[in-house]
């Protein structure tokens, strides 16, 4: 029989079925304190939206400033790992906000590109940014296939890496809706 485990900070091996719910907590405050809290979520977020800001992939799914999106992100973050609520990442405002777009194999590498990029460029604390990016990218597959589905519920057709085929598209090459307007329902 196969068993999922759990490995912690130091070293200390937990099977997930022998693990309690403070025991995640405890692991996830931890982790919020080492990595640099508060202060480094909002240095990581405003660095990501800056690169995103001048990026021909991604750039153009958000619209509005770098400043709003950062502000928006460290605070998911700060709730998610900091309060620590681990639930924060299926709060129906954060899917919502990821499923009106499409969110293919190649925004999903580039999205994680300049997160990973971000997170060098300001100095992030190993092995907890290493922790991080691992959890953005298992995070990220779900948040991309999410969006593929709605696109297929929409009527859309996608091919293999996520892409539309077969729909209007912008001048840039994107699905008319950008991620902060499906976050604020189209306002700000």
């Amino acid at each position: 029989m196969l068993r999922k485990h759990l490995v912690t900070d130091n070293g200390q091996v937990l099977l997930v079925e022998d693990i309690t719910s403070a025991q995640v907590e405890q692991l996830a405050l931890h982790f919020f304190q080492s990595i640099g809290g508060a202060e480094f979520f909002h240095l990581l977020t405003s660095r990501f939206y800056r690169l995103v800001a001048d990026d021909p992939v991604i750039g153009p799914m958000f619209r509005g400033t770098p400043e709003w999106h950062a502000r928006r992100l460290a605070e998911h973050y700060i709730r998610m790992y900091g309060t620590p609520d681990l639930s924060e990442g299926w709060d129906p405002r954060f899917l919502r906000a990821h499923l009106k777009v499409v969110i293919g194999t190649r925004h999903r590498t580039r999205w994680l590109e300049l997160m990973r990029r971000a997170g060098e460029e300001i100095g992030a604390a190993e092995p907890w940014f290493s922790d991080f990016m691992a959890t953005m990218t298992n995070g990220s597959g779900a948040v991309s296939a999410a969006s593929r589905g709605a696109a297929l519920a929409r009527g859309l057709n996608l091919n293999r890496a996520g892409e539309v085929i077969d729909a209007e598209r912008d001048d840039q090459g994107q699905p008319p809706e950008s991620c902060d307007e499906a976050a604020a329902g189209g306002e700000r």
